[in-house]
Parts: C-alpha cells; structure tokens; sequence
C-alpha cells in the first residue's frame, strides 16, 4: 500500500514539474508578440538599438511570421535613424518594399523614407536621388508617384521635371485633399507656372441687400488671373489663374530669409508686400496692373 502511494505521490510531483516547466511565465521564452510588444516600446522611446535588437530576434525566429512586415520596416527605420547607418537603412527599407508590396500604408511610408534619404543634401547624391524618383514615378501607387514628383519639383534633374509636371497635373485633378491639393498646386509652380491648372471663378450670386435697402459691400475678391503677352514673338508665355487665398498661403508658407529677399525686391519696385493683399481687398475686382513695354504686356487683375 505503502509503494502505490508512493508512486502515486511521484505522477502528483512530476506533473506538477511539468505543469511548472510548461506554463511557469518566469521560465518560458519570450514569443514573438512579447518581443514585438518591446519594440513597439522601444520604438515610442527611440531607442533604435534596442528597436534593431528585437526586429532581428524576431525575424531570426519567424522570418515568415505574422510579425515579419512590421519587424522589417520597423528595423530598416531604426537603421535609417542610427548615426552612420543611414545606407543601411535605405536598403532595408528598399529591400522592404520590395518584400511586402501588399503592405499597403508601411509600404508608401517606406516609400517617403526612402525619398528623403536619396535626396537629402548630405547623405544622398544627386544620381541617388534621380533614380529613387524615376521609380518612384513608375510605381503603380497614385499616392508614390505623386509623393516622387512633388520631391522631383525641388530637384535639378531638367530631365526628370517634365515627367514630375505631368504626373502631378494628373494627381491635380483627381485629388480631393485641399492640402494635398495645395501641395501639388505649389510643385506645379516650381516646375512651370504656365501650367497651372486654370481655377474658373465661381458665378457671384445677387448681391444681398441690407435691412435698409442699400446693397450690402461687395465680397472681397477671390481669384488673381495674370497673363504675360509676348509681343516679338506674339504668343502668351504665361497665364495663370490663382485663388487669392493660395496666393496668401504661398506668401505665409515662405521662409522668413526668402519673405525678406522677396520684400526688398518689391519694395525697388514701389510694392509693399505687407500690404499686398490688403490692397487687393479694397481695390476690389477690376484691373489690378498693366505694363506694356517693348517686349511684352503683362495685365494683372482680380476677381
């Protein structure tokens, strides 16, 4: 009797170890959510080592694994953000993209990674940065190819800007974000202001009328049309149709030095540009400014 319960008492204390080898957390190796659950802290915390680290234990452990994508984007950023490996985290990130395509927003933030490093002024060189945006213009994604072209509107690539001109003359027209919008609108100008798209005026409705009969003021204007005639060779070389509010966005997004630059040229030429606009306000619709010289004759007016 005695030796049963003695063998009884082994099975209690060897499945009582095995229970404690199996789901005991102190003793049980870290799992691939545990390990991505760190980098996400590490990620918040930039510490781009320990981001490294653990995207490598993952992608040593599964690199088939539900976290595999995210460990590899996460990795070619924490490369990208360490002094002295920024060519390394421009290819992971390369080496990214072309590994989880499927992966759809990773994969447009990678793209937007790997503009700014082939085009930044220190890291990147001039061929770098050209061959990253002609592929980025030749990728299938809408949101890519206008990125790579707007990117292509500050570069000096003359080859490259007609290609840019005409992608985001397309992304123009089908973009309903204003600020996107915006940001095209601003790329088409750096590359060509005769080919900015023509913004119609809207209709004015009646003019309302006041509680006492009298018409209320006019509204201010709201769009600057400016052509530029060239008599010699008797052809327009621009007209563009501006919103007033743009206009006063391209003035506010300036720097303060290039706003400066900007102001004493103006102010040679008798313009005050801080009152620019207010004087666009009173003057009302109408003719703003005509030149005629020799050349050419340039009209400005509002509407």
């Amino acid at each position: 009797m005695s030796s049963d319960r003695r063998r009884i008492r082994a099975r209690i204390v060897a499945a009582g170890i095995v229970w404690i080898v199996a789901f005991a957390p102190p003793g049980r190796a870290a799992t691939e959510d545990d390990l991505f659950r760190q980098v996400k802290v590490d990620v918040f915390d930039q510490d781009w080592p320990a981001v490294l680290r653990g995207c490598d234990e993952i992608l040593k452990q599964k690199p088939s694994g539900p976290a595999a994508a995210r460990a590899s984007f996460y990795r070619a950023r924490a490369l990208s953000r360490m002094p002295g490996r920024e060519a390394d985290g421009l290819e992971a990130f390369r080496r990214f993209v072309n590994g989880f395509p499927k992966e759809k927003v990773m994969v447009e933030e990678a793209w937007g990674a790997i503009f700014s490093a082939a085009c930044h002024p220190r890291s990147g060189t001039r061929a770098a940065c050209s061959a990253a945006l002609r592929e980025g213009l030749a990728d299938p994604s809408s949101y890519v190819s206008t990125l790579a072209a707007i990117r292509a509107a500050d570069t000096g690539d003359e080859a490259l800007r007609p290609r840019a001109l005409a992608t985001l003359k397309k992304a123009y027209a089908t973009q309903t974000e204003p600020e996107i919008k915006n940001e095209i609108l601003i790329a088409i100008l750096k590359i060509d202001p005769s080919q900015v798209p023509q913004v119609a005026a809207p209709s004015p409705p009646p003019a309302p009328r006041s509680v006492s009969g009298k018409p209320a003021p006019a509204k201010a204007p709201s769009l600057i049309r400016m052509t530029v005639y060239n008599k010699i060779e008797k052809r327009y070389e621009l007209k563009v149709n501006l919103p007033v509010a743009f206009a006063r966005m391209l003035v506010d997004a300036l720097d303060e030095s290039d706003l400066e630059d900007i102001s004493r040229e103006a102010e040679k030429k008798g313009i005050d540009l801080d009152d620019i606009f207010q004087a666009i306000d009173k003057a009302g619709a109408g003719k703003l400014l005509e030149v005629d010289s020799e050349e050419s004759h340039i009209e400005i007016w509002v509407e």
